[in-house]
């Protein structure tokens, strides 16, 4: 049965605006001949032999009775404290009684009364606070961590090969074996006691496997990563003493930076009631802020002194690593590591992408191990920067990547274990687990399990990304490189019709190119005086609110250090908007040049002759009204988004400070005054797009720009929630912008070609840095 409704119609992934023409090839799938090749007895033969141990020298078994010392006595000294705050309490209830006989003899009738009063307070104060103060510092001992990630447990019956290779991985290591194996999302793997302080008196253990390292590693690589992790359970008592200093120091930075609600219930009391009674709760938070400095001191201590122990600890792991899977082998998943966590970034960022049109990727492994493989020349170059230039801190658990390499060199180079294969064949069905990993971990992201119809295949988002990177290129080419982002194209959605004269419409468009071609140079050099001029704007805005709420900013820049007061943020303000006008009128000269190349393109697409040739012409001819509409929309918009965005640049800049001056009457008028004009800009804009319908697929069916582009219309009294829709606002509509001409670019460089024009190489444009702000 076919679907009458037109718009439903509409959303298909051939149509050209929303696919354009890339295709990614699938990756190829292992056959069972390959499977064959690698049966688990191969794999289980493949260890030759046990490794090894790694012996401790006398150094480091005194630092770590010293360190272990350090660390147990760190959380004695907090103890202590508790019980000389309770004991000081105690000492002043009952001793300072006598302050009352004291008073009630030596002052006179008339002035009795008061002075009773004012030695009550004396008297209460010190209780008070010391009862809060004494809560606050026993309530750290008795928190719990929150458990929000999200794992997979298996079974042995299920994942049979996969248990076998880490109990001959544990068996060669000399390591106990684990008795449960979860898998998560992470880029790593651990080990670790399965019940916490519960399972310290035996072997009960547990190994966390990320998926993300199982899709990007071999199956030699995986082998060293499991032997570093159990070579830290070797020893029966390293484990403990590992597990006990890290557990104090996870405790000493949660008790340090967590607030719970009774922070923040006290803080509201100090705040809500009369100050004649509020400053005695101020006093207490007073010291609770002492407590939370002396706690960060003890943190600060436990780190440093555990910090050569445990960077120890790693080297040690690391000689384990290197004897079972080979010293070169060791080197090669450092970097390799390395890598995969710089793919995890990016394959968040596209996560992102995809959710804005309603789809998540169903196998966010797969997604990572893709933007590995397809990761720039560029990004490994500075990754392997990166590990060149990096330092050991004073506080670091890990040390530095040639440091760890550079500890090994001495070890077997070839290992014990050197098969090469994917990691993934220990799996029965490493893309279902896969799979399984990647809703859990949207769980914990969202709150609640994602409808099947919301997920779609790798491969599938593959093509939409590959065919929006193609539009980013367009753009590119169609503006050789010298493109500014918040510059609108003053395009006539009227002027694309099918022209009188073809002929003479190619000539022009022939001449628009090698005019673009001649002043490419002259206006680039325009665009950065612009964006200079923009980014200085930027700073006038943070000055203006900065000098309007008397705030002292620090700003390492010279320009904005000279604009000390209002006069002076004024004349710069207005200097600014006069040399941005100059520009403007250079820029619009090369901007004419490539609306009316696009215009002649667009033009001659509909002449029948041209249109006859370019494949999908009917899905391109359906779909060119929306993205002219939305072209015009978002050009006519352009100025007042940035406006939008310096805006909230300011109000971010305000709310730095909203602990420390939300009682100062004129920054809060400021704020309000930021806020005020904040949404009713953002009103304004939204409303724009409410009637406007999205140009390309969404997995909702006739949503409209404004919807895409803002969720929901944040609370005006909720400064936080009003600064996430402004910049979400900015964001999705600049890219709908980008996006919207990049489609219109490859249909103009489709029709150029059949004229037998070639198309003009590509340029890449550097990220403006008051764009990654």
């Amino acid at each position: 049965m076919s679907d009458s409704n037109p718009r439903r119609v509409k959303q298909s992934v051939s149509s050209p605006a929303k696919a354009g023409k890339a295709s990614v090839s699938k990756p190829r799938k292992r056959t069972s001949g390959d499977v064959k090749e690698l049966s688990p007895r191969n794999i289980m033969q493949a260890f030759e032999g046990n490794i090894e141990p790694v012996t401790p020298t006398l150094m480091y078994r005194l630092c770590a009775l010293l360190v272990s010392f350090v660390m147990i006595l760190l959380p004695v000294i907090y103890i202590a404290m508790i019980g000389g705050v309770i004991w000081g309490v105690y000492f002043h209830a009952v001793h300072s009684l006598g302050l009352f006989e004291a008073g009630s003899s030596s002052t006179s009738t008339h002035n009795r009364g008061k002075g009773m009063v004012l030695l009550l307070l004396v008297y209460l104060t010190p209780i008070v606070v010391g009862v809060i103060l004494i809560i606050f510092m026993l309530k750290p001992l008795f928190s719990r961590p929150s458990h929000s990630s999200a794992f997979r447990a298996l079974k042995r019956e299920k994942e049979p090969l996969l248990f076998m290779f880490v109990d001959q991985v544990c068996d060669a290591v000399g390591a106990p074996r684990p008795v449960q194996i979860n898998l998560d999302i992470q880029v790593n793997a651990s080990a670790g006691f399965r019940r916490g302080w519960l399972s310290m008196l035996g072997n009960d253990l547990v190994l966390t496997i990320g998926m993300p390292l199982v899709a990007g590693l071999s199956i030699r690589q995986f082998s060293g990563v499991l032997a570093h992790e159990f070579g830290h359970f070797s020893q029966g008592a390293g484990m403990r003493l590992s597990f006990i200093i890290r557990s104090i120091n996870i405790w000493f930075m949660r008790v340090v930076y967590e607030r719970d609600a009774w922070d923040e219930r006290l803080e509201y009391l100090s705040q809500s009631i009369d100050i004649r009674l509020g400053w005695i709760l101020h006093l207490a938070r007073l010291f609770v802020w002492i407590t939370r400095k002396i706690l960060w001191l003890l943190m600060m201590t436990g780190h440093l002194v555990s910090g050569f122990l445990m960077r120890q600890m790693e080297f040690d792991a690391d000689r384990y690593e290197a004897r079972l899977a080979g010293s070169r082998c060791f080197a090669a998943t450092s970097k390799r590591l390395a890598l995969l966590g710089v793919a995890n970034q990016g394959a968040l960022s596209d996560l992102g992408q995809f959710y804005a049109e309603g789809r998540l990727v169903d196998n966010l492994p797969a997604l990572i191990n893709i933007n590995l493989s397809k990761m720039p020349a560029e990004v490994k170059q500075a990754v392997t920067l990166h590990i060149k230039e990096e330092q050991t801190g004073w506080f670091d658990t890990h040390p530095a990547t040639l440091e760890r390499i550079a500890n090994i060199q001495n070890e077997d180079p070839e290992g014990i274990f050197r098969l090469k294969s994917p990691a993934t064949i220990l799996f029965t069905d490493f893309s279902r687990e896969a799979k399984f990993v990647t809703r859990d971990f949207y769980y914990g992201v969202f709150g609640k399990k994602i409808p099947r119809e919301d997920l779609h295949s790798v491969d599938e988002l593959m093509v939409r990304q590959e065919a929006e990177n193609e539009s980013h290129k367009a753009v590119q080419r169609f503006y050789q490189g010298a493109i500014y982002p918040n510059r609108p194209l003053l395009f006539s959605e009227s002027a694309v019709k099918t022209p009188a004269d073809a002929k003479q419409c190619a000539q022009e468009l022939k001449s628009n190119r090698e005019k673009l071609l001649k002043y490419r140079e002259k206006y680039k050099s325009f665009v950065d005086e612009y964006r200079e001029y923009e980014s200085k704007s930027m700073s006038v805005a943070m000055a203006e609110v900065a000098v309007r709420a008397r705030l002292k900013l620090k700003v390492d820049d010279p320009f904005f250090k000279s604009l000390t007061n209002y006069d002076k943020v004024m004349n710069a303000k207005h200097g600014l908007e006069r040399k941005k006008s100059g520009t403007r009128v250079e820029l619009e000269k090369y901007e004419s040049l490539i609306v009316n190349r696009l215009e002649r393109a667009l033009q001659l697409f509909h002449v029948p002759k041209v249109q006859t040739q370019i494949a999908d012409a009917a899905l391109w001819e359906r779909d060119l009204h929306d993205l002219l509409q939305a072209l015009q929309a978002t050009n006519s918009q352009l100025s007042r988004l940035w406006e939008l965005h310096m805006n909230a640049v300011a109000l971010q800049v305000l709310l730095r400070f909203f602990d420390e001056l939300r009682t100062d009457d004129k920054y809060c008028e400021v704020v309000l005054s930021e806020m005020e004009k904040m949404e009713t800009l953002l009103n304004s804009i939204y409303a724009r797009f409410q009637r406007l319908l999205y140009p390309f697929e969404h997995s909702r069916v006739d949503i409209t720009i404004a919807e895409f582009a803002l969720v929901r219309i944040p609370e005006s009294n909720n400064p936080g929630e009003l600064l996430g829709a402004a910049e979400e606002l900015f964001e999705n509509l600049m890219a709908l912008n980008h996006r919207v001409l990049g489609r219109l670019c490859l249909l103009a460089e489709e029709v150029e070609t059949l004229l037998g024009f070639e198309v003009l190489p590509e340029f890449e444009e550097a990220i403006p840095d008051e764009l990654e702000s």
